[in-house]
């Protein structure tokens, strides 16, 4: 055993110590929220919660590759921000083209419909600033963690594939328990098959294209066009018809579009890749 593997802290430890971590930060930002904030969750209240998650996960996921294992931050498929913003609009695009080709065949044949409950001019502005809330709350820390951190450091003892599903079972965990807490066990079904769903297309993309701002884009797409069609803003009369044109669509059909935008040569499915 080489001295770089014993000064290494154990994996079992790493992904302990990063997960459990994970769940402290959010679990305090639910009681700062709840103790400072208000149940509305405005925007100020929003704004708190943004600067609380990514100012403590991103810091911890830092440390972490540093003292736990003592590997550079890039090995978590940080490109340089120069060459960053491909892979990170192939994310974008992964989402956005099949939700827009889904919302407008919808639209066009009457199976949904979109009433705005306020002008053009405010939704657009609250996508605006829900771009920023999104990246910095969500898909930044939540992706550096568990496609960067989480499935990397699984990805050394597992094959690709294998990780993107442990990955993913940890990120149901997180986030059904998340849900639970809020709103009780009736939840537990519906979100665990959503977080997982999520979790398997984005550990894929990240493989596909070996870059976490795929992942990143794609999370910030979809939280921000989800979060913008199912707001009060806007209203539908068939939400099902909604989901299914405008989200699931873009989530089945992600990592065809990734293949052909920005999938790499080299794409390693079935092999441990040991740091």
């Amino acid at each position: 055993m080489t001295t770089d593997a014993l000064r290494r802290t154990p994996l079992a430890a790493r992904l302990f110590a990063v997960f459990a971590g994970t769940v402290a930060i959010w679990a305090l930002m639910r009681w700062a929220s709840s103790t400072f904030g208000d149940d509305e969750l405005t925007i100020p209240t929003r704004i708190m919660n943004a600067v609380l998650v990514c100012g403590l996960a991103v810091p911890m996921v830092i440390a972490a590759r540093r003292y736990l294992d003592r590997r550079p931050l890039a090995g978590l498929g940080l490109d340089n921000p120069r060459r960053a913003w491909r892979p990170f609009l192939v994310g974008v695009a992964a989402f956005a083209l099949p939700s827009a080709l889904g919302l407008t065949a919808a639209l066009a044949t009457g199976w949904v419909d979109l009433q705005p409950q306020v002008p053009w001019s405010t939704i657009l502005g609250w996508a605006v600033l829900l771009i920023v809330l999104v990246f910095v709350f969500e898909a930044l820390p939540e992706e550096l963690i568990f496609r960067g951190y989480l499935q990397r450091n699984l990805t050394t003892v597992l094959p690709p594939w294998v990780a993107v599903i442990g990955q993913a079972v940890l990120f149901t965990v997180f986030g059904t328990g998340l849900w639970v807490a809020s709103e009780g066990w009736g939840v537990l079904t519906e979100r665990g098959i959503m977080f997982f769903a999520v979790a398997v297309v984005l550990g894929l993309l990240h493989i596909q294209t070996g870059s976490l701002w795929t992942p990143i884009g794609f999370h910030l797409a979809f939280q921000v066009v989800a979060q913008s069609l199912l707001s009060d803003r806007m209203t539908t009369s068939n939400e099902n018809a909604l989901l299914l044109a405008g989200i699931a669509s873009a989530f089945v059909l992600a990592t065809t579009v990734a293949a052909f935008l920005g999938q790499r040569e080299d794409v390693n499915w079935s092999r441990p890749e040991p740091e």
